[in-house]
């Protein structure tokens, strides 16, 4: 009977991994990748007992690094919705929380970076393993940059394309494009000093106009990512819009003084009670790179900064590959 549940679990655990690579060695049957030798990406390890028949049982995780690096593992947990007790790893749990769906902050990639940087070089048996929920898209991002942060990885793409082929048979690790452009974001540090930087939102437009009709009326709104060191990674919404598509593509915010700093998401929502689908996008940029990379324009004394994003580089609007939602051209202009 207890033969017969295993099989069952295992078989739903697959199902569940999708196209994640497991580790199914030694007895082992885990939602689990090593993506370098001393680099692991892994689901979240479940204390309860009905996720962990679906998920990766945390009394299996437990066993497994116990039998493959006792005394030299230290677990990082990403996920700002849930949390277990880190005595069942010997304390060794790190958290750094951010979003499901979201990037970090470019302040907690560079404090996890340090943090893994300092365990790996303490000791060359150390190994790190790195988690979210599902261990993919988050757990991405940041194994993605501490591979820029040790100079593992030259650039972005390489990294993102190792981090892909690792942990997933279709090559689809990091598929968010907010998600990436923060690990592109990361591969300029080792050029830059980073610091926050503060500017006003002058304008958002839409492109192109006569592909936007058939929207009808959205709500746009403009949020902050804040991260203060003793609390978790959230959005803070600073201000709301609606368009009505009909009669205009863009919001102009030039006399509003709308003062934002670090990193900005910008969402867009579809208000039309009719529709069957509702229509969702957003992204996130941060103003610092916005600064060093981003078209500009003198306007007297000011100096107006263009960030434009095209449909497959903002979230949610990249996965309508077929243009049903979203028309093929699409995109967003920000104007700083």
């Amino acid at each position: 009977m207890a033969n017969t549940i295993s099989i069952m679990s295992n078989a739903i655990r697959n199902v569940v991994s999708k196209k994640r690579i497991r580790f199914v060695e030694k007895g082992f049957n885990l939602d689990l990748t090593y993506i370098c030798d001393n680099i692991i990406a892994m689901g979240y390890p479940a204390p309860d007992a009905i996720e962990g028949f679906y998920r990766n049982r945390l009394e299996q995780v437990h066993k497994f690094f116990e039998a493959n690096h006792a005394d030299h593992y230290k677990i990082y947990n990403l996920c700002i919705e849930r949390n277990y007790d880190s005595n069942k790893f010997h304390g060794r749990v790190a958290i750094y929380p951010f979003e499901d769906h979201s990037p970090p902050t470019i302040e907690l990639m560079q404090r996890f970076c340090h943090d893994v940087g300092s365990w790996l070089k303490a000791d060359p048996s150390n190994v790190v393993a790195i988690h979210c929920k599902a261990g993919k898209g988050r757990t991405g991002t940041m194994i993605c940059a501490y591979l820029l942060h040790s100079k593992f990885m030259s650039t972005a793409d390489k990294a993102l394309a190792w981090y892909d082929a690792k942990r997933t048979k279709d090559r689809k690790g990091v598929t968010i494009p907010s998600q990436r452009r923060y690990v592109q974001y990361y591969s300029m540090l080792n050029s830059l000093s980073y610091e926050t930087i503060s500017l006003n939102v002058c304008e958002i437009r839409f492109a192109e106009p006569s592909c936007l009709h058939n929207l009808g009326t959205v709500e746009c709104c403009i949020s902050e990512l804040r991260d203060p060191a003793t609390d978790k990674v959230k959005a803070h919404q600073l201000e709301t819009w609606k368009i009505d598509f009909q009669t205009t593509d863009r919001v102009d915010l030039s006399n509003s003084l709308l003062l934002v700093k670090g990193d900005v998401k910008l969402d867009v929502k579809l208000l039309q009670k009719s529709s069957k689908k509702a229509l969702y996008c957003h992204l996130w940029i941060n103003l610092f790179f916005v600064e060093h990379s981003a078209d500009y324009e003198i306007d007297g004394t000011t100096v107006k900064y263009t960030v434009i994003l095209n449909k497959n580089e903002i979230d949610g609007a990249h996965k309508d590959q077929e243009h049903k939602m979203f028309p093929e051209d699409f995109k967003v202009n920000q104007i700083y």
